[in-house]
């Protein structure tokens, strides 16, 4: 029977950032940490090897990517911009994370696995296809999508991104690509101050959802009742990829809105039930977002669970 694939590497707690920064290697540990105690049987963890170039150029510029291999820190820690640092190790755990997509997203192609989930960082749905930023070098989700297209043959991908932040990378590299539907719910007025609901992409292939500050779970079911699933279901994918990220929890210090645990499994079970009817239950979702250490542990294991069942 196949299974959930949880897709992991060491590599991921080595990109190292400045002290009191919140995208710190403790996200990873905490959940690991929480994995271990909630005895989520049948779960198989698998690595990854790092994604090559021409994985990478599948989202980003020959121009990017060159820029990214010439940095090079050494022991430092070199600032990109105000929030995104990279250290020694920093871009080889970018390649490994886009590595950890792709595989997952070839062993459900070949139906070794049911569906999986890439607990890896740094995070992608902010890089665009010829920008770091938001704490994101490489769009693993956006790779993954073109991957799915231009190499598995599969013509129809959906991804729907509920990280509080906008996915404005994923958004810039999708913008042209009717294949591709991508869905972001997200607080308006946050960094980084896109995902209007007029950007539209250039086939109607992009819908946005900006909430309020204050949104709260209500809200939350009634966008994935009333908007997201029929969206879903009117453009029926043949594969589902999930940005989730869990920092629109009401404990988060990087938003304001008022989401809880359930409202993810909620809106899990929900993308399930949409995959198992369109997309032969084909998911691959990769970890973005989620700052308080607690509460992102707890809503991560909830959304594996809900994958597993």
């Amino acid at each position: 029977m196949r299974k959930t694939a949880l897709y992991y590497n060491d590599i991921f707690l080595e990109h190292l950032v400045p002290i009191g920064h919140p995208e710190n290697k403790n996200r990873i540990r905490f959940i690991l940490d929480k994995i271990k105690k909630s005895d989520l049987k049948g779960l198989k963890i698998n690595s990854a090897k790092p994604a090559n170039y021409n994985i990478l150029r599948l989202g980003h510029s020959d121009k990017y990517l060159n820029w990214l291999d010439r940095l090079k820190p050494g022991e430092e820690i070199i600032k990109i911009d105000q929030d995104t640092f990279m250290s020694k190790k920093s871009l080889q755990a970018a390649k490994i994370g886009v590595g950890c997509v792709i595989g997952a997203i070839d062993s459900i192609v070949e139906m070794q696995n049911k569906n999986a989930f890439c607990l890896i960082r740094p995070p992608g749905h902010h890089a665009e296809r010829e920008k770091a930023m938001g704490f994101c070098f490489l769009n693993n989700i956006a790779i993954g999508a073109k991957y799915l297209k231009e190499i598995k043959q599969i013509d129809k991908i959906a991804i729907v991104d509920f990280d509080v932040h906008h996915g404005n990378g994923t958004q810039n590299i999708l913008w042209n690509d009717p294949d591709c539907l991508f869905i972001s719910i997200h607080q308006s007025n946050l960094f980084p101050f896109t995902g209007l609901e007029n950007e539209t992409g250039n086939k109607n292939n992009i819908l946005n959802i900006p909430v309020n500050a204050n949104s709260n779970s209500f809200e939350f079911r009634y966008i994935v009742d009333k908007v997201v699933i029929p969206r879903l279901k009117e453009f029926q994918p043949k594969f589902l990829l999930i940005s989730a990220g869990f920092d629109g929890e009401k404990n988060d210090q990087m938003s304001q809105t008022q989401w809880v645990e359930s409202d993810f499994i909620y809106l899990t079970k929900k993308l399930k039930n949409l995959a198992k009817k369109y997309c032969d239950n084909r998911i691959v979702s990769c970890l973005e977002g989620g700052y308080h250490l607690e509460k992102l542990a707890s809503c991560c294991v909830s959304h594996i669970k809900s994958l597993m069942e």
